[in-house]
């Protein structure tokens, strides 16, 4: 099991890289904060280890969940949100 961020040594340098995990796997990182995650996961084996399992779940959702939602719910749903 992982250890929770500050845990194995890096205190506060592995909350801030976790906190800027999913905006670096979603491709919405800024350059700048790219180097310095990058940096970070060289050189943090419990973090890699995160976001290598991050990574892994995402594939694994993109290849297992194509179904889309019936058309009558994705209405349904857009309505409700539309009204507020």
């Amino acid at each position: 099991m992982n250890a929770p961020a500050g845990q194995h040594g890096c205190g506060d340098d592995c909350q801030d890289a976790l906190a800027r995990l999913e905006s670096f796997l979603d491709g919405e990182l800024p350059g700048t904060d790219i180097d310095d995650l990058r940096e970070h996961l060289t050189a943090c084996y419990p973090c890699t280890d995160r976001a290598s399992f991050e990574e892994q779940l995402r594939s694994i959702v993109r290849r297992d969940c194509v179904e889309e939602a019936p058309a009558a719910l994705i209405e349904r749903i857009q309505a409700t949100l539309s009204d507020g």
